[in-house]
């Protein structure tokens, strides 16, 4: 599911963030990895100048790789292209076998070519491919310690669609040793419904069956964990989902949170793709963008 990693750079420090996330999920994976450069200029002189650039980000990931998992054959190499930055790294992605795309939510529009924060709200919206986007630097000591992902948050709807990102967050936690965290988030019941607006009361009693539902939801969802060695527990919080996901994310110290990019609305059911998008300008945690097929 993970054979091959593309990350896209545009020259600058902001979007080599994404390095130490690529290098640790490469080699945990056993995936290959392909950088690329766009270039808004077929001048030979504007694509020679690239090359050393990504001559000295391949060598480093490669090393990098190798401190992880010596026994790991990666094989990582460069590509540069001219034209439009989101159009050449959605082509590549399709033609190249891509199966997980890293790159940063901003660039910088100094040494970059291009603002990498516009490439990456298009690519997000285009690509079938799921997409981790990473938001801030990881810590020195994380990089250290060389386990930038120890916490997963997977906020579920209850829905198929909202379970897209499901088993690509196992095979993350599995590979990286990750705990998962499930997350249900009970959405606030107008307090009157019905033709003739009725006020009516929501009972405790009908809370905690809500409750207890989503629970018991969850708790199969864990069965799915059952046998891979990761460490995983649920919670159910009522309120608004994005802003409970934010929350959570920030209070408990979450270094990844996995979403579907789509989930069915409804009176029960997340409308996934608006809560996607309310969470990834949010906060700083890193966020694993999955695209659902519709059903």
């Amino acid at each position: 599911m993970y054979e091959r990693l593309l990350i896209p750079l545009d020259g600058s420090d902001a979007a080599e963030i994404v390095l130490p996330y690529a290098e640790e999920v490469a080699a945990k994976l056993g995936a290959d990895v392909s950088v690329v450069h766009i270039c808004d200029s077929d001048a030979a002189y504007t694509i020679h100048s690239v090359r050393p650039y990504l001559e000295r980000v391949t060598i480093q990931i490669q090393s990098q790789i190798q401190e992880y998992r010596p026994e790991v054959e990666t094989k990582v190499h460069d590509e540069v292209f001219v034209g439009k930055p989101s159009e050449k790294i959605l082509h590549y992605a399709d033609t190249a076998n891509v199966s997980l795309i890293v790159m940063a939510s901003r660039g910088s529009s100094g040494r970059g070519p291009w603002l990498l924060g516009s490439v990456a709200a298009k690519v997000l919206r285009a690509t079938s491919k799921p997409v981790l986007l990473i938001r801030a630097a990881a810590s020195d000591s994380a990089i250290q310690e060389r386990r930038l992902i120890k916490k997963i948050l997977l906020p579920l709807d209850g829905s198929a669609v909202g379970e897209s990102a499901l088993p690509f967050t196992a095979i993350l936690s599995t590979a990286l040793g990750a705990e998962v965290v499930l997350l249900h988030v009970l959405k606030e019941i107008p307090s009157w419904t019905g033709a003739e607006s009725m006020p009516y009361a929501i009972s405790r009693d009908d809370e905690e069956n809500r409750k207890a539902l989503a629970m018991d939801y969850l708790n199969n969802v864990e069965k799915q964990f059952k046998g891979t060695g990761v460490s995983t527990s649920s919670c159910v919080e009522p309120g608004s989902p994005a802003d409970q996901i934010i929350e959570y994310a920030m209070a408990h110290a979450v270094d990844l949170i996995a979403m579907s990019s789509h989930g069915r609305s409804g009176i029960r059911r997340w409308v996934f793709g608006s809560i996607t998008d309310k969470v990834l300008h949010a906060g700083d945690t890193a966020v694993l963008v999955v695209r659902a097929v519709k059903k």
